[in-house]
């Protein structure tokens, strides 16, 4: 017999009654050896002899046989399983400081075998980095000469990798690159949540800072003490060709962002290449992880009591039949 994947039988053992009660139902049913009275006639005992046959004496016994197979499977203890998992999750707050200057726009990338834009690329690697985090907050700040918040911390992880995908160089009208603003702007996001076992920057830049009101190290010095960690990215080659046909060469100041990494305690990449790019979030993705833990509830519904219930009113039944059925004359 087949059962439904979460039906179980505690004390199968028991099942093995229910055959023998029914073979005891068919021997029943065997007639047996004849008792004789030795009388020169039968004539006139033979009205009295006979015992009135009746359906309530068949059906009668027949109901003590169901009872006793209701009673057997409820011996057995049938039972239903269904085994529950709840994922308690303590993942990290992740605020991204998106580099949108207009250098970004340097074609100096290869993705997919085709030169791309530094920008693209920081696109592609970025929202590959977001599919591997489903447990995280994630916000997005951008900044040029300037800084502006894109996406406030959240779970929805679609509409993050929708607004990275629209990003381009013109949405922040203010040339120059506040890295020091980008660094302050998400620590304020990420601190404004009490309650993160950790909270991570990742700033990804392809120049070095030349405006803002605060400069970089300040800004890192200011994320150490609220317990904020500091990821630079440094994308991009030595030159390479802007949109405008313009050559662009690198103005990194990678002392700089690693003294930003040193000071909180996180760790500087360059990406000269998008597969350097992407080690890089992968180095992220290792060093920064959720902590899950999995709490399995076992729920049993026994069925039991239903048999039991079935076999007393059965039992109950053949009872009542039995005192219904007439008895043989003497």
């Amino acid at each position: 017999m087949i059962l439904p994947e979460n039906f179980h039988i505690a004390h199968p053992g028991w099942l093995y009654v229910i055959p023998v009660i029914l073979c005891m139902l068919l021997l029943r049913r065997r007639r047996g050896t004849d008792g004789s009275i030795i009388f020169p006639t039968l004539k006139f005992i033979k009205h009295h002899g006979t015992k009135p046959r009746s359906l309530a004496g068949r059906l009668g016994a027949f109901c003590f046989v169901l009872a006793a197979i209701c009673f057997t499977i409820a011996l057995s203890r049938p039972q239903q399983i269904e085994d529950k998992s709840f994922r308690v999750v303590n993942g990290i707050d992740i605020m991204i400081a998106f580099d949108l200057s207009y250098s970004m726009n340097t074609t100096d990338m290869v993705l997919n075998r085709n030169y791309v834009t530094r920008l693209r690329a920081a696109k592609d690697v970025i929202n590959q980095f977001i599919g591997t985090r489903p447990d995280d907050r994630l916000g997005v700040v951008g900044f040029a000469g300037k800084t502006k918040s894109f996406c406030p911390l959240t779970l929805d992880h679609d509409l993050v990798k929708y607004i990275i995908q629209s990003f381009h160089p013109e949405l922040i009208h203010e040339n120059g690159t506040a890295i020091g603003s980008a660094i302050a702007a998400a620590a304020t996001r990420l601190d404004e949540r009490k309650d993160t076992k950790s909270k991570i920057i990742i700033l990804v830049t392809d120049g070095a800072s030349n405006s803002g009101q605060i400069t970089p190290l300040v800004a890192a010095e200011n994320a150490a003490k609220l317990g904020i960690k500091i990821y630079t990215i440094a994308v991009g080659t030595e030159s390479g060709t802007m949109a405008n046909g313009m050559v662009s060469h690198g103005e990194f100041d990678e002392p700089t962002l690693r003294k930003i990494a040193a000071l909180t305690s996180g760790e500087h990449f360059r990406a000269a290449s998008t597969d350097a790019f992407s080690n890089a979030f992968k180095s992220i993705n290792q060093l920064e992880k959720s902590e899950a833990k999995i709490h399995n509830i076992r729920h049993i519904e026994d069925f039991f009591m239903y048999f039991v219930i079935a076999g007393g009113s059965l039992t109950l039944l053949g009872l009542l039949l039995h005192i219904l059925r007439p008895t043989p004359a003497p």
